[in-house]
């Protein structure tokens, strides 16, 4: 028998978490609760584990906030880390995935963020 939750972790500002893909987090922001989900992997062209690479490549991501306001970050010559959400900032902190061989599958990724 399988167990599945859908009890939202709740954070607050200035600590770091973690969302797998299609996970949602709760931040406590001052009297406001904001929801983030991590909803696609927009780019993912960095070097693969054991690779040797002669270009670190970049990564982006999709993240939704409050249920309707979209912002793509990322670690990206063209795309900032960090989106500004009602004067704070929720920052891209990484992307990894759960083992080597899932490198660049979405449904296997997670990201850390931060917002401050």
């Amino acid at each position: 028998m399988t167990i599945l939750s859908c009890k939202k972790e709740t954070y607050g500002l200035n600590t770091e978490f973690e969302l797998d893909f299609n996970e949602t987090a709760i931040v406590n922001v001052g009297e406001e609760k904001w929801t983030v989900k991590y909803t696609e992997l927009t780019e993912e062209s960095r070097c693969p584990p054991e690779a040797y690479c002669i270009w670190a490549g970049q990564v982006a991501v999709r993240i939704e906030i409050n249920d309707h306001i979209q912002a793509v970050i990322g670690h990206h010559t063209e795309i900032p880390p960090s989106f500004e959400f009602k004067q704070s900032q929720i920052r891209l902190r990484g992307v990894e995935y759960n083992k080597d061989r899932n490198f660049g599958k979405e449904k296997h990724s997670n990201i850390r963020l931060i917002v401050d």
